[in-house]
């Protein structure tokens, strides 16, 4: 059969030709899109709809982008563990960060991740993060205070998020702050600011300077860029109030910035703007002390001559706001002592939920079996309260003066669902989705900039992409 040989032939040509064009394709489109992530730490995606929150870029961006309903964040809710599953598109399970800080159940010592006063990104995060992929597929990548990314050599452009001069000293890009100096920005007074609420827009205002600094004179294929401005006013007045929504404005005209910066002639075409936050917030007037319950119980002791010292633990609680870490020794970890402290526990007042090990695991928390870190159960508040690490006051339930705001509660309530909002190149107009997952952030960008995230939990929301077939 010679002539079936001949077109078998022609045939094994053609498709390796295909597979080498398709591989030229690709190479051709490294380097051709530019994505610009945005985290507006504390924007809930509540505020979207609500008429008060003056959001006119945002809702712009969905008009002419997508965005859902409503994205659920890590648990605990808080923006360490939050951030970096937002990069990874992994849960804290997997890459390590579970908490703001945590305790060793072996010592019961605190070990803190917000601000990454101790570990670095290669310490602390333990799977290969989107700007990871994306350097190692030859992208140029930039951060703005995103957390724990302290060192990362991934970063061609870095600025820690830290509230300490010695590590914004040590971690920013070496020669980034003189070239910024030259272009009429400084960082310089970061670390002297700190976290300090009062200079927190002044704080955004400047990242969004160097951000666009980068874009124009740089032009990164991976921007990612931490806003804190709502955060810091939602934490002192509440949600859904006066100072809550000028923040929100404040933050809208941050990303206003950007999105121009992105219309410009060099990157019109091959932009898109991923807006996304970490959490929700919910209200709290009162603070539920279950360390003052564990001493009554007699699991906590102080010493009889100094009431303030503490001299032994049976178990700890160590808060995060809207939830709380529950810690016990070899003794308590037994089923009937667990047991009963769970029964105990939830019938403590401002307690939403007691989750055991099966329970957070779902959730996307390690079993403590395997991390030293995680703690033996979790509690969740209910509107209204927090949980505090007080053990040496006589009050179970504290009253607090004025109204605030706090997060870490469970992350499928919705007012704790964060936002999530995409325009520009590779986006279909008018999309929404409903409630989507942190983790699917990172892999949707992938998809976007042609990388792998072969450690990812999330998907890629193809519902919002335009399909190569419609290219």
């Amino acid at each position: 059969m010679p002539g079936a040989a001949a077109v078998n032939g022609k045939s094994v040509i053609l498709c390796a030709l295909v597979v080498c064009m398709a591989c030229f394709a690709d190479l051709c489109s490294a380097g051709d899109r530019c994505v610009v992530l945005v985290s507006v730490d504390g924007l809930a995606a509540s505020y979207f709809d609500d008429v008060r929150a003056p959001l006119p870029q945002l809702r712009a961006l969905a008009r002419r982008g997508a965005r859902a309903e409503g994205m659920q964040t890590a648990f605990p809710s808080v923006t360490w563990p939050s951030h970096v599953s937002l990069i990874t598109g992994a849960w804290p399970a997997k890459h390590g960060v579970i908490g703001n800080s945590v305790l060793n159940r072996k010592t019961f010592e605190k070990i803190t991740y917000i601000g990454d006063p101790v570990f670095t990104k290669e310490e602390c995060v333990h799977v290969e993060t989107l700007y990871d992929a994306a350097h190692r597929a030859g992208l140029k990548t930039a951060s703005i205070i995103w957390p724990a990314t302290n060192g990362a050599d991934t970063l061609d452009w870095s600025i820690p998020d830290s509230n300490q001069q010695r590590i914004h000293d040590r971690f920013t890009t070496p020669g980034f702050a003189d070239e910024l100096d030259q272009a009429g920005i400084s960082i310089r007074k970061l670390g002297k600011w700190g976290w300090d609420h009062k200079v927190a827009a002044m704080r955004d205002a400047t990242y969004a300077r160097v951000a666009t600094y980068l874009l124009k004179k740089h032009q990164p294929d991976l921007l990612i860029v931490h806003l804190i401005t709502p955060d810091a006013f939602e934490h002192d007045y509440g949600p859904h109030v006066e100072e809550a929504y000028w923040a929100c404005g404040n933050a809208d005209d941050r990303i206003r910035e950007i999105w121009e910066t992105l219309q410009t002639p060099e990157l019109r075409d091959r932009s898109t703007l991923f807006v996304v936050s970490d959490h929700g917030f919910a209200e709290y007037t009162r603070a539920v002390q279950v360390n003052v319950f564990f001493r009554q119980l007699g699991l906590i002791k102080l010493d009889p001559e100094n009431k303030k010292k503490i001299i032994s633990r049976e178990a700890w609680s160590h808060s995060s706001g809207g939830s709380a870490a529950i810690y016990l020794s070899q003794e308590q970890r037994k089923p009937e002592n667990r047991q009963r402290l769970i029964k105990l526990l939830q019938d403590l007042p401002g307690v939403d939920a007691v989750l055991d090990v099966d329970d957070f695991m779902k959730l996307g928390l390690p079993n403590p079996v395997e991390n030293s870190e995680q703690a033996d159960l979790m509690l969740s508040a209910k509107p209204g309260f927090v949980f505090s690490n007080d053990a040496t006051s006589d009050d179970l339930v504290k009253p607090l003066e004025g109204r605030r705001g706090a997060h870490g509660h469970l992350p499928y309530h919705k007012y704790m669902h964060a936002t999530l909002i995409a325009a520009g190149a590779g986006i279909r107009k008018g999309v929404k989705l409903p409630v989507v997952q942190c983790v699917d952030v990172a892999p949707t960008i992938a998809r976007l900039l042609g990388v792998k995230l072969p450690h990812a939990d999330g998907r890629v929301l193809e519902e919002m992409l335009i399909s190569e077939e419609k290219k």
